[in-house]
């Protein structure tokens, strides 16, 4: 059952479900309906990601997936409702949540390089179209960028400009009798994702100090994907070709000066005699530079 007080004391979204104009009834019902699901959800999430690692044939860094929280469903629910003012989410009941809300779960696939998204990218769309699972692609796939970036995507898949930091590749399935969301990022993108969502996301947008620098760890990050997408796109002869701009580099040998500085330590420990430290002795030699 879900508690009435500790939910508003926890999420702070009480002025957004007064405003959503919802019953509490309904969604009290929502999330017991929800509970009920749950191990059902789980399940199939997993036979889903067991179905995409059988079957896709190439490497990608990582690919795991959850379900929803129950509280966080209502509370996404609220927001939706009270706060984006989604129309979709108005009429919302115990009998249509399942149609309505499309990430109950949740598929991260995660790339080392910004390029690999292609490669996953026409997986997904001939796995829908195997007849042997139970398996449709539910909506059109969407590229979430920045203003800016370098193009990576072309007319492939539908993209959609935003001024925040958030990039994400974005598609929607539905597995027998549910629909879960896969979102394909790099781990670079996925740092970010993680950081703006843990200080920033969703009821701190309108302060300046997290959206100022969320918006510069969005930026360094995207540095990070372009250095390594370079790096790719040199390849191995690449590599050779451009090391002798780098011949003269030279790099300090750590292993032999952390034994030379264990050495040094080792010299200032005091000698113990008869199980007594001489106290004069360890002075000077620690804080004085004695001896």
């Amino acid at each position: 059952m879900l508690d009435r007080k500790k939910f508003f004391e926890t999420y702070k979204v009480q002025e957004a479900f007064d405003d959503s104009g919802l019953s509490w009834d309904t969604l009290a019902t929502i999330y017991d309906d929800y509970e009920e699901r749950k191990l059902d959800l789980e399940k199939a999430a997993d036979e889903l990601q067991e179905i995409i690692s059988k079957e896709m044939k190439f490497n990608v860094h990582s690919i795991h997936n959850r379900c929803k929280d129950p509280e966080h469903l209502i509370e996404k629910i609220i927001r939706k409702v009270g706060v984006e003012k989604r129309q979709k989410y108005k009429k919302i009941n115990e009998d249509n949540y399942l149609e309505i809300v499309r990430d109950l779960i949740g598929f991260r696939i995660l790339t080392l390089s910004k390029e690999e998204w292609y490669r996953v990218h026409q997986f997904l769309l001939g796995l829908h179209k195997n007849d042997q699972y139970e398996i449709a692609m539910a909506e059109i796939p969407r590229a979430y960028i920045r203003y800016g970036d370098r193009d990576i995507f072309n007319h492939t898949i539908h993209k959609e400009y935003t001024n925040k930091g958030y990039r994400s590749q974005h598609y929607i399935l539905k597995y027998k009798q549910y629909y879960c969301e896969i979102q394909v990022r790099t781990i670079a993108e996925e740092v970010y994702g993680e950081f703006d969502h843990f200080v920033k996301y969703p009821y701190r947008e309108n302060n300046h100090f997290l959206h100022r620098y969320t918006s510069v760890v969005a930026e360094l990050l995207n540095s990070v994907d372009e250095i390594i997408s370079t790096c790719f796109q040199f390849g191995e002869e690449g590599w050779s070709d451009v090391e002798k701009y780098f011949k003269k580099d030279s790099y300090n040998n750590w292993s032999r000066i952390e034994k030379n500085a264990q050495n040094i330590f080792e010299s200032k420990i005091p000698k113990v005699q008869d199980g007594e430290i001489d106290a004069k002795d360890y002075m000077n030699r620690m804080f004085l530079r004695k001896g």
